[in-house]
């Protein structure tokens, strides 16, 4: 009889950010604003959105599953109108090109024509 010993390597722990009192604040805000508008910019350009979670990132403003499903970081809050209108159009944009390719930016340059000053603007904040 032959046993095979299979080594995994441990996953890697998540970087979790403490819940400081002004995180709980942004949190408490973002979630009551951001879904709200996201599924306004939604019905406005005729994207369908399944769900919205407001999550708090490290390294991203949000993100976009192929299930429809759209993470905005609560970090937006912390951020002027436009630039958080930029963040879900580029998420929104996803859910019908999961790239960044060609037809990616076509359609966001369709949706927000000032995209790419708004791009440069937003690496000046900070996510917290």
């Amino acid at each position: 009889m032959r046993i095979s010993i299979i080594f995994r390597r441990p996953r890697r722990a998540r970087r979790t950010l403490p819940e400081t009192p002004e995180v709980a604040q942004l949190r408490k805000a973002a979630k009551e604003y951001l879904p709200g508008r996201l599924r306004e910019l939604a019905a406005q350009h005729g994207f369908t959105v399944n769900q919205v979670r407001i999550k708090h990132n490290v390294s991203n403003w949000g993100s976009c599953s192929t299930k429809g499903n759209i993470n905005l970081n609560l970090n937006l809050m912390r951020v002027p109108q436009d630039l958080q209108d930029y963040v879900m159009l580029h998420e929104l944009c996803h859910l019908r090109h999961m790239n960044h390719g060609p037809e990616f930016h076509a359609l966001l340059e369709s949706l927000c024509p000032n995209h790419r000053a708004l791009r440069k603007q937003l690496k000046e904040y900070r996510l917290i």
